[in-house]
């Protein structure tokens, strides 16, 4: 997959777009396009009300019939979200130690607006 850079659609005061990297693809009893994605910079633990600095998200596209492997369209609704307990051991993973968020967009581009 190509470069893409990573905002929130919903938070009140959005950071700036996030560059994205992605780390491996995963899987869960409901879905199979699940993306760990390292973003660049981190985002602070404030934002998300996180112990630490939030380096690594899962993301899974929003709409049904949407995806990443590949994306279908730009930009691309997604859900973020984060293991409960640490990082991902395997490819798979149980839902129930998925947590969200926050909704957001995958874009091509860093320069386009934050505003919603």
């Amino acid at each position: 997959m190509q470069k893409f850079y990573l905002v929130s659609t919903e938070l009140r005061e959005p950071y700036e777009p996030r560059s994205c990297h992605m780390v491996k693809r995963l899987r869960s009893e409901l879905r199979d396009d699940l993306a760990l994605v390292e973003i660049d910079p981190p985002l602070a633990r404030h934002v998300y009300d996180t112990d630490e600095d939030v380096q690594w998200v899962i993301l899974a596209a929003r709409h049904q019939g949407t995806t990443l492997f590949p994306v279908t369209e730009w930009p691309l609704p997604v859900y973020i979200c984060r293991l409960k307990n640490g990082k991902p051991e395997s490819d798979t993973l149980a839902s129930v130690d998925l947590a969200i968020l926050d909704w957001g967009e995958v874009r091509q581009v860093s320069t386009v607006s934050l505003r919603r």
